[in-house]
């Protein structure tokens, strides 16, 4: 008789009862139906609103779907089966199947640093950071530096890629929570790294636009900008305001971002090449814009605009970028992360971003929840974003009919 080679598979499902331990017995019961059997991986995303009952929820999801490996967050906003849940009880599980995949969970406590080599990290990890084939984060904002962190872990394993976000729905330090296994914290970093037969393609959505031209900075520190190649930076915004059609110079007043450029090895940029970052202030006086990030001179900047048409425009142009890639052919399930500033405030409809990516890439599996700060890369490096979506589509290295038996 043949052997039949394992598949990867992936599954997810959400349930909206308002009694937490029966909502993760609902959606157990989907995800063992779809996978024929227990997970390998589980990743719990649990409303704020459950927030009395995380310890049992968890405890539920441990006795009715043991796995290798369980992790998972809070927030505000939870994604599954095709439905974006805001404000509101849910519980979304997203598992997986991983014939060939080695997990290797991790936690930092609020408290503890990381940094420098690649020895300290290994020791965290249980294996050689640069091994890994990608990375899932899960982060506490109270507790957790992410940007300085993430510049940290980047270091330590550069080409590897990483998806993630913040826990949200969380008002004070605490009232967040972290699954790790049969543990709830309540500060500090989740991270999973996996090895083996798998392969992570991130796609971050910024959804904004340039306008004006690209400007060279001529003169910073840090995250403040006093000249530009143009000339000052309030006098620049200023001569471009009076350029614009109504419609932009209204979103200017409360849409204005600054893109800040990723690569020196451009001469033409375009949507999608920068780095986009909020505006933090104006100085009318001296004439300097602050950014919230850092920038150096000689970079390359430019203003952006973000609404609901461009950002849809965006995340459409993406995923038909990445459903026509090689890795669409592999892809078996995916985790979206999305800002709390998207969704319903910017769409005026539930599930744009979820009905987008489910329509580009043929119904693959997909869960995860609204964030307080989105993780993924651009150019080449890790960031912290916010007002994006950022999607982590999960595939094998090899198509099945390739694998080794």
């Amino acid at each position: 008789m043949a052997s039949v080679t394992p598949r990867m598979q992936w599954a997810t499902t959400l349930s909206r009862r308002a009694d937490a331990r029966h909502a993760v017995a609902e959606a157990a019961e989907s995800i063992l139906d779809t996978l024929g059997g227990p997970p390998d991986l589980v990743l719990m995303f649990v409303a704020a609103s459950h927030a009395p009952s995380y310890e049992r929820i968890l405890e539920a999801a441990n006795s009715v779907l043991p796995a290798r490996c369980l992790l998972g967050c809070s927030a505000v906003g939870i994604i599954g089966a095709g439905v974006e849940v805001e404000r509101s009880e849910a519980v979304s599980l997203v598992a997986a199947r991983l014939p060939g995949v080695e997990l290797f969970p991790f936690y930092l406590p609020g408290a503890q640093r990381v940094g420098g080599p690649v020895e300290p990290w290994a020791e965290v990890i249980g294996a050689d950071p640069r091994e890994m084939g990608c990375y899932v984060l899960l982060a506490d904002p109270f507790s957790i530096e992410a940007e300085s962190w993430l510049e940290r872990f980047d270091a330590a394993c550069p080409n590897v890629p990483k998806v993630g976000g913040l826990l949200s729905g969380a008002d004070a330090p605490g009232d967040g929570a972290l699954f790790h296994g049969e543990r709830v914290y309540r500060n500090g970093l989740l991270g999973l790294g996996m090895r083996g037969n798998i392969e992570l393609s991130a796609l971050v959505a910024q959804g904004c636009r340039p306008i004006g031209e690209p400007m060279i900075i001529t003169s910073c520190k840090d995250s403040v900008i006093y000249e530009l190649d143009a000339g000052r930076p309030v006098d620049v915004l200023q001569k471009l305001f009076d350029k614009l059609e109504p419609r932009d110079q209204e979103l200017c007043r409360h849409s204005l971002f600054v893109g800040i450029e990723m690569s020196d090895r451009s001469h033409r940029y375009g949507q999608g090449d920068f780095l986009i970052r909020d505006l933090a202030g104006m100085d009318p006086n001296g004439g300097a814009m602050a950014l919230q990030g850092r920038c150096r001179n000689y970079q390359v900047v430019q203003f952006h605009l973000r609404d609901a048409r461009t950002s849809a425009q965006d995340l459409e142009q993406r995923l038909r970028a990445l459903g026509d890639s090689p890795a669409a052919e592999r892809a078996r399930g995916a985790l979206l992360f999305s800002c709390l500033g998207r969704g319903r405030s910017l769409y005026g409809t539930p599930n744009h971003d979820t009905d987008a990516f489910l329509a580009a890439m043929g119904g693959l599996p997909a869960g995860g929840f609204f964030a307080g700060g989105e993780i993924g890369p651009v150019g080449g490096r890790t960031f912290l974003h916010g007002y994006t979506s950022v999607f982590g589509v999960f595939g094998t290295k090899q198509k099945d009919e390739d694998a080794p038996r």
